[in-house]
């Protein structure tokens, strides 16, 4: 038998700025043209849930035009590669920008000292669409994610630093401290949103509230990821889910259960998986 007694939410989570902005976007070319020739740039955001909602619609995500198409291409808030970008435009697609401002602005300030013959340090996940949108705006750089390779990274004469926009606070700013104390005169570009670290310190006021913790996203999802890591550092129980059929039976066996979210999960979600809590209460 459930012990819910209480379900808290977190003051700041799911859609973020950039994300609300891209799918208000997809749906103005769903209204606009039907479910003709609409694409997005790889997953538009990472969630599950929504992508498979898109593609009910009629909208599929694509990595490099398609021969003799030249439909509508939906750039994600992640940003593209600026040379993927091109190949769309050469291709005839209507290009349609959703990129994240802050990751537009990312682009433009590495753009600008590239050409400037400066290093780039981005710190952030090699893999993620951001890092590698940002990469293609860099001439000489390096990708680090980790204080042991802020230890061992060459940094010459001109080197600025940049990070992913969804990265903690907490880790930038220990991985910048390393780079200063090794070079004092290294560029730091504070590029991580507000939003990120809203949605931490909303977490950690959290954590003193309740017993246990919901984090909702996609397991692809790296801001998620990040949620839960701080979650469990908190010392309480946390799980990840992306939908109701991930809820642990343990999570019952607690009295007062927190739910948080990440950038990319839908109110819609969140609600339903809140909803299933609530049949234990």
């Amino acid at each position: 038998m459930s012990k819910i007694k209480k379900i808290v939410r977190s003051n700041v989570m799911g859609f973020c700025m950039g994300v609300k902005a891209v799918m208000h976007k997809v749906e103005e070319q769903v209204e606009l043209n039907g479910n003709t020739d609409i694409y997005t740039y790889g997953p538009l955001i990472h969630n599950p849930q929504v992508i498979e909602k898109l593609q009910l619609q009629g909208v599929s995500a694509i990595k490099s035009p398609l021969k003799g198409d030249g439909g509508t291409i939906i750039i994600r808030a992640h940003g593209i590669h600026p040379e993927k970008r091109k190949n769309f435009v050469d291709a005839g697609y209507n290009v349609v920008e959703g990129t994240c401002p802050r990751v537009l602005r990312s682009q433009k300030t590495v753009s600008q000292y590239s050409r400037k013959g400066w290093f780039i340090v981005i710190v952030g996940d090699k893999g993620h669409g951001e890092v590698k949108a940002i990469v293609g705006c860099a001439d000489k750089y390096d990708v680090i994610l980790s204080a042991a390779e802020a230890e061992e990274l060459y940094l010459p004469e001109k080197t600025l630093v940049i990070a992913q926009t969804t990265l903690s606070k907490r880790e930038y700013n220990e991985i910048c401290s390393i780079l200063e104390r090794r070079k004092p005169d290294i560029k730091i570009i504070k590029s991580i949103c507000p939003a990120t670290s809203q949605r931490q310190d909303s977490l950690h006021e959290l954590t003193s509230q309740v017993d246990a913790i919901i984090v909702i996203g996609g397991k692809n999802s790296a801001n998620t990821r990040r949620l839960h890591l701080s979650a469990l550092k908190s010392g309480i129980p946390s799980w990840h889910v992306e939908d109701v059929c991930d809820l642990p039976d343990d999570i019952y066996g607690f009295e007062t259960v927190g739910i948080t979210a990440g950038a990319s999960t839908p109110n819609w979600v969140i609600d339903r998986i809140e909803a299933a809590l609530k049949k234990g209460i």
